[in-house]
Parts: structure tokens; sequence; C-alpha cells
């Protein structure tokens, strides 16, 4: 009996070493396909970020070895909306636009629009429809709001308002920016952005997005096209009296350019975004880096 107790102890502790065995090799596998994706999507980082290299050059999509390889987009981070110049009454007035065109009711856009006004500014005069500390300090935060610009997305999500964007809008956060510099760039808005900040209708956006991707129909690839401010004005329609209005907020040429590197070890992928900003010696200034 002694040993056929022995017998089944053995067996039983055997059985547990090749099960910790496998488990450590299964993790092994996943962390090397891990780090070696992030290897890669480094490698379309770093590409990407070469001045030389523009959007839909066939480099940025490449395949390495037998399962592996990177795929990189190149925008600019001037298609979003730049959410601390939303004190200037341009973009808070495009703010609000945008969430109408998302479905908000005129007082829920309103409301949210001006609340994240009176967040970014100085004083404490609150908007027609704004909030300001009288508002939330009867909520539990003294603190706000905070009349400085926002460090980060997720933070907008603090301000009155902002339940009803989420609530029609789960992807807001693509639309705006913490790293813009007060211009919109017209060669690679979206057209939501387009409608908002320029004011055209759908039709007049999507004239100039059909001009900007060229024939093939498709963004970032190798036949689109760069338009000059005064194609971009004529193909929204515009006339000089509302071009002039918005000719301070947009621009053609944004200097912020956001890259996103996606490696892949066979069904491991790993995703890096770089923010970087080009200065006048060509140089690059790194504002944000982000991965997932």
């Amino acid at each position: 009996m002694l040993v056929l107790w022995a017998i089944m102890l053995m067996a039983f502790t055997l059985n547990g070493v090749m099960n910790y065995i496998t488990l450590s090799k299964d993790e092994s596998i996943l962390a090397a396909g891990r780090f070696r994706s992030l290897n890669l999507a480094e490698c379309g980082i770093a590409l990407g970020l070469h001045p030389q290299i523009k959007p839909g050059d066939p480099a940025l999509r490449q395949i390495i070895g037998s399962d592996g390889g990177f795929e990189v987009t190149i925008s600019s981070e001037g298609a979003r909306i730049p959410i601390n110049s939303i004190s200037d009454e341009g973009y808070r007035d495009a703010v609000y636009n945008l969430f109408v065109i998302w479905g908000l009711s005129f007082d829920e856009a309103n409301t949210a629009a001006d609340s994240l006004a009176d967040w970014v500014d100085t004083n404490s005069d609150p908007r027609s429809q704004g909030a300001e500390s009288d508002y939330y300090k009867p909520l539990g935060y003294p603190d706000f709001p905070r009349n400085q610009g926002f460090s980060s997305l997720d933070e907008m999500l603090l301000v009155k308002g902002m339940d009803a964007v989420e609530r029609v809008k789960q992807d807001w956060r693509n639309y705006f920016s913490v790293h813009g510099d007060g211009l919109i760039d017209l060669n690679y808005a979206s057209k939501d952005v387009l409608m908002a900040v320029c004011g055209v209708k759908e039709t007049d956006a999507d004239n100039l997005i059909r001009e900007r991707i060229g024939p093939d129909g498709f963004p970032g690839t190798e036949d689109d096209k760069i338009l000059g401010a005064a194609n971009a004005q004529k193909l929204l329609g515009l006339d000089a009296a509302a071009w002039s209005a918005i000719q301070s907020r947009v621009t053609t040429d944004h200097l912020t350019r956001r890259v996103e590197s996606t490696g892949h070890i066979g069904t491991q992928r790993y995703k890096v975004i770089v923010i970087a900003r080009r200065q006048d010696d060509g140089s690059l200034n790194y504002l944000a880096r982000m991965e997932e």
C-alpha cells in the first residue's frame, strides 16, 4: 500500500510539474511575441518620423520574416480640435457645432461647450450655460474647474455636460487633442471636424476629402494630395468673408505629426503612437507617446 501511495504521489507531483512547465512555456512564448511586436512597432515609429517619409509610402507596410511585420499610419495632430483653445470663441462655437452634428440637442451642446470653455479659461465667470466653482462645489469637487488646459482627454469627462457627449458618441476622443497648437489641418481633418470648424455643409466637406484622398478613394495611399489653402477654400465653397472668419484657425501644413505604428508577430499585436512637432531646424520635439 505504501508503494502504491508513493507512486500516486509521484504521479500527481509529476503532473503538476508538467502543467507548470507547459504554462511557463506558453507565457514565455506570449511574452516573446509581445516583445518582438513592440520591437517591430518601434521600427515603424522610427520610419514614420523620418522627414522624407510621406503618408502612403509603401515602406510604411512591411512583412518581416514568416509571421511578422508592421503597419504605420502618418497623420497630423491638427486633424483634431485643440480642446485647450476652446476659450477662443471660434473654437467654442466649433465644438458646439460638432456636438450638434453628433446628435446632441441644442441645449446639451451649449451646456457641454460652455462648460468646457469655463474649465479652460482663467476667470470665474460662468458662461450662460457653463459651470464654474459654484456648480461643482455642491457636488463635492471644490477644486473644479481647473481653470487651465486639459492634461488628458479623459479629464474632459469631469466637465458638466460631457456625460451627454459620452452617451451619443463613445469615440469622441478621436476628435480632440491636448497637443494641438490652435490650428486645424485641412489635409487631415475628418468630415465632422471640417463641417464644425469651417461651418460648411456635408457635401462641401466631402468635396475636399474626395480631392485630397486621390483617385483610389482611400486615405493614406500614394495618390493622396496635399492641398494648398486656395484650393481648400474653393473646394469648401467658402467666399472671401467666410474664409477670412476661419483663416486664423486653419492650415494646410501642420507641424505636428502623429505616427501610429502597429507591430505584429502571428496573432500578437502591439501599437505605439508618437506625437512630435517639427522645429524650424528640422528636429523633432516629442510631445507624447502612448502604447496599446
